[in-house]
């Protein structure tokens, strides 16, 4: 069944290149219904901006989630779970751990010293899969980092990272699914087990990792805190870092090396066209392939009657492809203006924190590649990368050899 018909889902695109579809379901409006999927599905990039920048009209998911979804989740204390005042009390909080100027310390302290680690584990190999070996694992462990694990154990940072793609795949699922959902509470006890003596800890003896800031500042941006309001904003923030950034970072190094163009641009000039490029990779494919809303009043959308309490799908896969929006939408060009005029961190209140992090990661990625392996190539005798998954996607895998 194409896009074309009625009955077509976006659920037959899991694991499968999503983008010739959409621009097969665009020629049927901007705004569609998905049976599938029981939701709109919003491909216009204004449509989505403007429904991201109101959540008076359409609210967040947390809104009126069961009360088991936050047990998953670790709590209601944390901003993803927060709306209004709360939220944006709460918002002030990640903002100041994420702020642009903590930047070039995190890279010092953190990013450096976790990505050497990680490719020293492989360069005298003369060849890796960047996928699982880089990554996948390199957001985790900058994170294990920030919040004082022991990230050089690697049996426990790969457990963290399965924990994390339980509940990444349970989010994107919109918490349907028994077995999703028993993935996720399972992955989710494990890392309260494992985070809880830590802020109990931090309560007492502060450092300068992540957990010991929050209890030092929650005071002052959101008031008092408890233990389990401390799991709850720590389960936030460590999960928001990790699959979507791996993927980010997948899908960078699978364009830098599949296009000889952008290659020899990004190594000659690391800095303007490198910072474009990012943007670039972050607007074509993103990682985060949609996020839901659900409308608040009956609503006309692009000519669809859209009901009190229909669920939408912001689907901003295709909407940072919007050829109403951008010139050659299917090309990257390291001179769009502004380049980060893209909805991969979404927009309005939600847009993301950690979004400095993120691009930090890409960045450095790249230039650690560039530096350690001037002969890096994808290996042709090897599996050859695809755009793998269904809500979180990445290409992959990425074997290479130096």
């Amino acid at each position: 069944i194409l896009p074309s018909s009625a009955e077509w889902s976006m659920m037959s695109l899991a694991d499968n290149d999503p983008f010739p579809a959409y621009d097969l379901l665009r020629k049927r409006g901007h705004v569609v219904w998905d049976p599938g999927m029981n939701c709109w599905l919003v491909l216009s990039y204004d449509i989505c901006k403007l429904i991201e920048s109101d959540e008076g009209t359409y609210r967040v998911l947390a809104d009126d989630a069961p009360a088991f979804v936050y047990e998953i989740k670790g709590g209601r204390t944390a901003a993803t779970s927060l709306v209004g005042d709360e939220h944006a009390r709460m918002r002030r909080l990640y903002l100041k751990l994420f702020s642009p100027a903590m930047m070039p310390q995190y890279r010092v302290e953190h990013v450096l010293p976790v990505m050497n680690y990680i490719i020293d584990s492989f360069a005298e190999k003369g060849g890796a899969e960047l996928g699982t070996q880089m990554a996948d694992r390199l957001p985790n462990l900058v994170m294990g980092s920030l919040f004082g694990l022991p990230w050089k154990d690697d049996m426990l940072m790969d457990r963290v990272s399965r924990w994390h793609k339980d509940l990444t795949v349970w989010f994107g699922m919109k918490y349907v699914g028994e077995e999703v959902n028993r993935k996720a509470r399972s992955a989710a006890n494990e890392l309260t087990k494992l985070f809880l003596p830590l802020v109990l800890e931090r309560k007492e003896k502060r450092g300068s990792d992540f957990i010991s800031q929050i209890w030092s500042r929650a005071p002052e941006d959101w008031g008092e805190v408890s233990p389990a309001d401390v799991i709850s904003i720590v389960r936030d923030i460590e999960l928001g870092a990790g699959d979507t950034t791996a993927n980010a970072i997948s899908n960078a190094i699978y364009l830098f090396l599949s296009d000889p163009a952008m290659h020899e641009a990004v190594s000659r000039d690391q800095h303007g066209a490198l910072n474009a490029f990012v943007e670039e990779t972050l607007r074509l494919l993103g990682s985060v392939q949609w996020r839901f809303r659900k409308a608040d009043r009956d609503v006309s959308l692009a000519g669809a009657a859209v009901k009190k309490g229909d669920m939408i799908c912001l689907l901003h896969a295709a909407s940072n492809r919007d050829p109403e929006h951008f010139t050659c939408p299917h090309m990257i060009d390291l001179s769009r203006k502004p380049p980060t005029d893209h909805l991969a961190f979404n927009v309005g209140p939600r847009i993301c924190v950690g979004m400095h992090l993120a691009r930090l990661l890409m960045r450095e990625s790249l230039k650690v590649l560039i530096a350690r392996f001037p002969n890096l190539r994808l290996d042709p005798a090897k599996e050859a990368p695809r755009f793998r998954a269904f809500s979180h996607r990445s290409f992959g895998p990425l074997h290479v050899t130096f």
